[in-house]
């Protein structure tokens, strides 16, 4: 497989890829408004200045993450902590990123640096789907074109989306069950990833150890589902190939 050229802005040359990526985040983004209205009146109403709270979005760029971290800072947790609790529950990304290291290996370390910020749950779904795809999502150019167009589609999304959810804050009516909106995204994002015997074994057992283990404190139950999906996945593989 060939390197891309350290003077070349790989993304310029890759458009059709780039908006690909730019449309497939588009369907994201409408499914993720409830969650991020949602999130942001949540993170309002932390005990936490509303425009501190915010910044949340740009800083850590996750919904779970960003939750968290707000919510243990207006209880007063210490510094320390909260980072600490953050990066636990962020330890996802580590599987994320094991994931996506063979379709990302050639391109520039320049372009890996902000490609790593933009990893996000959505951001990962549809690049591993599309890099899943039996022509690989196309050479190292458009690969890396796709997920900028995804990633860069759903950043500032998210910034206003959260920002008009921590404005709004009050005003949505209680009856609206938006507590459901996060997890009914994850389902949406994860259906198109089921596409083999070993996706819906990991699924499978990755939902069965998450529950399981759902009592574990610091949300180590969604990272011990996640290693136990990812094991079986592999498994599973490994036994049909």
């Amino acid at each position: 497989m060939s390197r891309l050229p350290a003077s070349a802005p790989a993304a310029s040359v890759e458009w059709p890829a780039a908006r690909a990526g730019s449309r497939d985040a588009v369907a994201v983004i409408v499914a993720y408004t409830p969650f991020g209205m949602a999130l942001g009146a949540t993170l309002a109403a932390g005990g936490v200045d509303p425009l501190v709270a915010w910044a949340s979005s740009p800083l850590l760029f996750g919904g779970a993450a960003q939750l968290l971290a707000v919510q243990m800072l207006g209880s007063g947790a210490s510094a320390p902590v909260v980072v600490a609790a953050a990066l636990v529950v962020n330890a996802r990304m580590l599987l994320y990123s094991a994931s996506l290291a063979p379709h990302a290996r050639d391109w520039p370390a320049r372009w890996r640096w902000p490609a790593a910020y933009l990893l996000a749950d959505p951001v990962y779904a549809l690049a591993i789907a599309r890099f899943g795809r039996p022509d690989g999502g196309g050479g190292p150019r458009a690969r890396l074109a796709y997920y900028l167009g995804v990633g860069l589609t759903l950043w500032p999304a998210w910034q206003l989306i959260t920002a008009a959810g921590t404005v709004l804050a009050g005003a949505l009516p209680a009856a609206v069950p938006l507590e459901l909106a996060g997890p009914l995204t994850f389902l949406l994002l994860l259906l198109p990833m089921l596409a083999s015997r070993a996706a819906y074994g990991a699924a499978a057992v990755g939902a069965g150890v998450a529950v399981a283990a759902s009592g574990l404190p610091l949300g180590l139950g969604v990272l011990a589902g996640a290693a136990a999906g990812t094991a079986a996945g592999a498994m599973l593989e490994a036994h049909d190939a």
